[in-house]
């Protein structure tokens, strides 16, 4: 089972709201997160450790925040059979877990775009998007498979994302297979997780 939560920031909290719901994080999180400027960048932050912490709670893992570690690509990880991945954008974050193999997430918000498809999509990747209904949904789609699916891998952005072909619903990465599942969020949202064993997945809003 992979378990999905996501919330949603809808104000900016006050300062009392925001140390009230630091509380439950370790002091050298702490630390890095109010180093961000931008104070939606601060509330993203909080929200992603308090929704591993309802995961680690629904699975009833004997883990804290203060042991996520990281390997050579920054990608956080518990040396535990847990696995956990976050992705936030524009006022969502959503994190998603699984006791049984590993897991990728993203998130993204949809805008128009305006960039070269050359540098980040396969020809078939490019002919599927530029055909579709709606382009700029599609390459969306798209975009957040990709996404999900390095970051389930572990190497994130030090993989081109030329690299991988997307368009079908499973993907061979060094020779362990990936499925790559679209989940719907909202409707101005894209998002897909991408996971190494089929199983069912369970999606849940939270109010932090």
């Amino acid at each position: 089972m992979i378990i999905c939560y996501h919330t949603e920031i809808l104000s900016p909290w006050t300062n009392e709201e925001l140390q009230q719901k630091m509380e439950l994080i370790p002091d050298g999180i702490k630390q890095k997160i109010l180093l961000k400027r931008n104070h939606l960048d601060v509330q993203l932050s909080v929200c992603g450790n308090l929704l591993i912490l309802a995961l680690i709670k629904y699975f009833d893992a004997d883990l804290t925040l203060a042991e996520i570690v990281y390997n050579d690509y920054q990608r956080p990880y518990f040396n535990d059979g847990f696995d956990f991945n976050i992705s936030h954008s524009g006022n969502r974050v959503i994190g998603c877990a699984t006791l049984n193999g590993k897991v990728g997430i993203d998130i993204e918000l949809m805008k128009p775009v305006d960039i070269n498809y050359d540098d980040y999509f396969t020809a078939t990747e490019q002919e599927n998007i530029r055909n579709a209904k709606n382009p700029d949904t599609e390459f969306f789609t798209y975009w957040t498979r990709k996404e999900a699916l390095l970051k389930a891998v572990g190497t994130g952005v030090y993989t081109p994302l030329l690299d991988i072909d997307v368009s079908a619903d499973s993907f061979i990465y060094k020779g362990d297979n990936y499925y790559l599942s679209p989940i719907d969020i909202a409707t101005d949202y894209k998002a897909c997780v991408a996971h190494t064993a089929e199983q069912e997945i369970s999606i849940q809003k939270l109010f932090i």
